[in-house]
Parts: structure tokens; sequence; C-alpha cells
């Protein structure tokens, strides 16, 4: 390998490469007219954003690719489709967890930085339980359960859908996003009940913890919402 081709593999293994990142009123260095950069990283100084924007970001992503492979009739859509619908329940999931963090949950933090649907559940579950929280009257609850152990049960730990085979096995045999299905008589309505399942009580979560701010600044705070607005079950 030449000097020229080793430099820029180093290069690219640096996560500060000032190619390609740059601060909020820097410049990129060694900017290339001829070929700039399709995508570059910016420090700003804000604050570090939170799961529940990026899940937001990811559930806007999932309706559109939804519409779009329902309209189109064509297989291609499923996988993307699938692994956006997956990653869109893993931050709904983390940002409710990181808001019982932030509410003084002091869990081991291994869970977080899974991709095991279900164990970042049960944490969850854990937590909201032993603290009184009512999301057991939840009627979403089953149905948000239920996504959550479906898919991780099919894609426990993500890749089905991100690569052409999974390092996780069905029947003695590698399992491959072509073998996976859905069923469309509920999958749109089971998604949205634990996205709203899931959102609900992390932004009660949340609201709480300004409040507290609040109280603690010696300023107002006006509740956005009901924490009890939600849908009871029979």
């Amino acid at each position: 390998m030449s000097n020229e081709k080793l430099k820029h593999t180093k290069s690219n293994l640096r996560a500060s490469d000032t190619r390609f990142h740059r601060t909020l009123f820097g410049s990129l260095v060694n900017y290339n007219e001829k070929r700039p950069p399709l995508l570059y990283y910016v420090e700003n100084g804000n604050a570090i954003a939170g799961y529940d924007q990026l899940a937001l970001d990811y559930k806007m992503a999932a309706d559109l690719l939804i519409n779009t492979s329902n309209e189109s009739g064509l297989g291609n859509w499923f996988a993307p489709t699938m692994l956006v619908v997956r990653q869109t329940l893993e931050l709904a999931l983390k940002a409710l967890l990181e808001a019982t963090v932030d509410r003084g949950n002091s869990s081991n933090s291994k869970v977080m930085f899974s991709h095991n649907l279900w164990g970042i559940w049960k944490e969850c579950q854990r937590w909201l339980q032993a603290n009184g929280y009512l999301f057991h009257q939840d009627a979403r609850l089953e149905t948000a359960k239920w996504v959550i152990e479906n898919f991780h049960a099919v894609d426990p730990t993500g890749d089905l859908f991100r690569f052409a085979h999974s390092k996780h096995e069905a029947f003695k045999r590698k399992k491959t996003y072509d073998r996976a299905g859905i069923n469309e008589d509920v999958f749109v309505d089971y998604f949205n009940a634990a996205w709203d399942f899931l959102t609900h009580w992390q932004g009660v979560l949340v609201m709480e913890w300004m409040e507290e701010q609040a109280l603690k600044d010696g300023i107002s705070y006006t509740r956005p919402f009901n924490p009890d607005d939600f849908p009871r079950g029979d």
C-alpha cells in the first residue's frame, strides 16, 4: 500500500478527521471543491440530543416507508421498512429508559447500549412498577408488550433486516430477511399502539423531571398534558 493510501486509511479511522469534521465557527480543513464531502459533522456546542428526538424522526420515516411500501406493492421495500420500524421501537424504548435514569434509576447501563428490546422493556417495566406508575392500567400495554416480544423473538439483535444474513438461526439455518413476513391486518395498528404507549409514559417522566427542575429554579411550570389521560383497560 502506498504512503498516500495508508495516510487516508488511517485518517478515515480518526473520529475527528478534519476533512469532514468542523466546529460551528470553523471550516473544513483542506476543503476539496472538486470533491466536496457529501456528509460532514459540526460541533455546535448544543446540549446532547436525546433518544426521544431521534425516535420521533425514525417514526416519521417508518410511517412514510410503510405508506410507500403499501402503495408500490413491491417487496423491495420490506426489509428497509422493517429495519426502520424496529429501530423506531428500540429508540422509543431507550427514550423511556433514559427518562427513568433521569428520574433516579441507577440500573446497569449495559442494556441501554444493547439491541435487546425485551431486556430494555423489562428494565423499564421494573422501574415503573417499583415507583408506582399506573402503566399497567393502560389499555395499550398488552399490545405494546406483544410487539416488543414479537420483534425481539424474530430479530433479537437487530441484524435480520440490516444484513443479508442474521447471526441467529431458526430451523437449523441462518435467518434471512426474505423469510420474514408481516400480518398486514394488524401491523400498523399494533405498531402505533406500541409507539403511543411508550411515548406517553416517557413523556410523563420527562414532564415530572421538568416540573422538578422548575421548582428548584423557582419558576412556574404548566404541565403540557394530563399524565392520567390514557386509555384504560377492562
